[in-house]
């Protein structure tokens, strides 16, 4: 008898201590709310289910994953310390899960993905190059084992178009630290191939992988229009979640439909409940100064108070300096170029164009600044009435003329007249190549993006060469990426 029991009670422990890793109905519907930024609803489900099913260990990497997008989209640092020593404690219960089961190496490579993302953040590139060789190898490992798998497959291919994307600056430690590897079109491939073969009832994953597709189709295969049909086709024209209501607006942004982001921007979207995402805002204040509205400042200083971040300070307070000077309020214009000078982080190209704005004290040229502006949001006609050759006559500064010729340039280009495009956009090349300015950098790649269209792909590649070899001040990764982008693309 005493033998009986003691094999009783060893069993039966091993049972109830066992690791597992299975979806339930509860843990679905936690997934759900998670992706419709109801974070606080679904950690209630999550932390009373684990309670109850201690076993099954979706519960660590759908609380992982609902705790990380709180942080991300608000961007508040103060709180990322303790998250990445959580995540850790989860990681290592997951890791507990034998890799028979496929979501057990899928859920651990997507928490690095997760700490990956919060190391990008705060600016630490080996921290995060670590992070994303881990789970780059934990995904491959895991779909040489469960070939099947969707799951892991969308992750999998999210990281080829990531890598496929990785920016010069960056790609010399991504080579040295990781083992990543992958092409765009190879990654779009394997996304599609999950689009296609599948049904939104039957994955999980579904929505998530076609938000992925979307993101990569139109911001690193620079196929916008594509990416927004996708969105209509699968989703409809209205979003439903604040996720989906920024991708829409970022994607119509990129294809040129600005009067589109400030009606999908402007639209209350989501339920009580749902964590706010204070970028939104910026997006529709910067959008309404494309356009010239009275109240784009309104939107833009929502953002300043409910942001938690450090990115992205300095470049609202540029457009907010931009808003009033386009009013002939000087005095405001030099006050918020003085808060760029002791706000906010100076990481990206964005923040550093601003900062740079505000330490030389290179006040715009209004005309020039609002023929930009109208350009950024597509109103090519207008921006183009704004720069006459009188205005060019009057400049007497370098920098102003440069800046004319290249402006000319890009709406001519954005109007499809490639041959006066060409004019303006080489001769700002031959102006302005050794100055620290972006314009003739930019202008290297357009002229490569305008001979890629016609099909002279030798002549694309000569000057996709010649804008990385060009280094302004500002905006040099984002160029040199697209241009490396470019030149994978024309690789015969």
């Amino acid at each position: 008898m005493k033998t009986f029991v003691c094999a009783w009670i060893f069993f039966w422990t091993g049972t109830l201590t066992a690791t597992e890793m299975y979806w339930t109905p509860e843990a679905k519907n936690a997934y759900a709310l998670i992706s419709d930024l109801r974070i606080d609803e679904a950690i209630t489900i999550i932390r009373l289910q684990s309670i109850t099913h201690p076993e099954n260990h979706i519960w660590p990497y759908l609380e992982d994953y609902g705790e990380f997008l709180r942080i991300f989209v608000q961007e508040d640092l103060r709180k990322i310390p303790a998250f990445i020593s959580a995540s850790v404690i989860r990681l290592e219960r997951i890791a507990s899960v034998p890799e028979t089961n496929p979501l057990s190496l899928m859920a651990q490579a997507q928490i690095g993905l997760h700490q990956c993302a919060l190391h990008l953040q705060q600016g630490q590139f080996v921290a995060a190059a670590t992070d994303i060789n881990k789970s780059f190898k934990l995904l491959r490992k895991n779909q040489k084992l469960h070939p099947d798998d969707v799951a892991n497959l969308r992750l999998y291919a999210s990281l080829k178009v990531a890598f496929g994307a990785v920016p010069d600056q960056y790609r010399w430690l991504v080579s040295i630290v990781t083992s990543l590897n992958g092409t765009i079109e190879e990654g779009l491939g394997e996304l599609y191939s999950i689009l296609r073969t599948l049904k939104p009832e039957t994955n999980l994953f579904y929505r998530e992988t076609l938000l992925y597709t979307a993101l990569a189709e139109g911001r690193l295969n620079n196929n916008p229009a594509k990416a927004i049909q996708l969105l209509n086709t699968y989703l409809g024209k209205t979003p439903d979640t604040k996720t989906v209501q920024y991708l829409m607006a970022n994607l119509m942004i990129a294809n040129g439909n600005n009067d589109g982001a400030i009606s999908i921007l402007s639209k209350p979207v989501g339920v009580p409940g749902a964590i706010p995402i204070p970028f939104l805002d910026f997006m529709l204040g910067e959008c309404k100064l494309f356009r010239g509205d009275t109240d784009a400042d309104v939107p833009i200083k929502n953002f300043l108070v409910q942001h938690n971040g450090k990115h992205f300070i300095k470049e609202a307070h540029q457009k907010l300096a931009w808003f009033a000077l386009l009013k002939g309020d000087r005095s405001g214009y030099f006050n918020h170029m003085q808060q760029i000078l002791i706000k906010g982080a100076n990481t990206t190209d964005e923040d550093q164009q601003a900062m740079i704005e505000a330490e030389t004290h290179a006040t715009p040229h209004p005309v020039l600044l609002r023929s930009r502006l109208y350009y950024d949001g597509g109103y090519y006609d207008k921006a183009l009435s704004q720069l006459s050759q009188t205005l060019y006559d009057s400049m007497n500064r370098h920098a102003h003329r440069l800046e004319y010729l290249y402006r000319k340039g890009r709406i001519l280009q954005a109007q499809k007249s490639y041959a006066e495009a060409l004019h303006y956009l080489m001769l700002t090349i031959s102006t302005g190549q050794f100055e620290k300015f972006y314009f003739a950098c930019s202008a290297a790649l357009q002229c490569g993006v305008i001979h890629e269209s016609m099909g002279a792909i030798e002549t694309a590649r000569k000057y996709y060469l010649m804008c990385l070899d060009i280094t302004p001040e500002t905006y040099s990764s984002s160029l040199h990426q697209k241009a490396r982008i470019g030149l994978n693309r024309t690789d015969e």
